[in-house]
């Protein structure tokens, strides 16, 4: 899959290259997705590795901040396309792009996606943060429902 010029770009200036292979896979798919939205994880940070507890406890803490904050998040799970035993299972939130890269901070994730009208951004969660296009979302996204057939 085709990635844009500004991710290409990112990645030759250290970002790391996994982010242009993801893929994601949900429990089913939405009869609409939000118009904006980012993916958040609790699991180690790209280049990290954490025990499976301790990335479990994370994404249980991750999950019950969230549901602190009053947002309404759905199960999505990335993964790398070369490597598909590689998954991280996150949180989709409509949230505004500065408060999902502050959250992903606060839970030390090195970056972020963010949706917005199909396109798939992904964003450091730190000063350097800024949208950096990947491309369409869609195609990207497979629902168990889709994986059983």
């Amino acid at each position: 899959m085709p990635i844009s010029k500004e991710l290409r770009q990112a990645i030759k200036e250290g970002m790391h290259a996994a982010y242009a292979e993801v893929r994601f896979v949900v429990p089913r798919r939405p009869a609409r997705w939000p118009q904006c939205f980012a993916t958040i994880t609790g699991y180690a940070t790209t280049g990290k590795t954490w025990t499976d507890a301790k990335n479990k406890k994370a994404d249980k803490k991750l999950n019950a901040f969230l549901k602190k904050l009053g947002v309404k998040a759905f199960r999505i799970t990335g993964y790398s396309a070369k490597d598909i035993e590689h998954a991280e299972p996150g949180w989709g939130v409509a949230l505004s792009f500065d408060d999902a890269c502050d959250i992903g901070l606060l839970f030390k994730q090195d970056a972020i996606f963010y949706i917005i009208n199909n396109t798939l951004f992904v964003s450091y969660c730190d000063q350097r943060r800024g949208l950096i296009k990947v491309g369409a979302f869609a195609p990207r996204v497979v629902s168990k429902q889709d994986r059983e057939r």
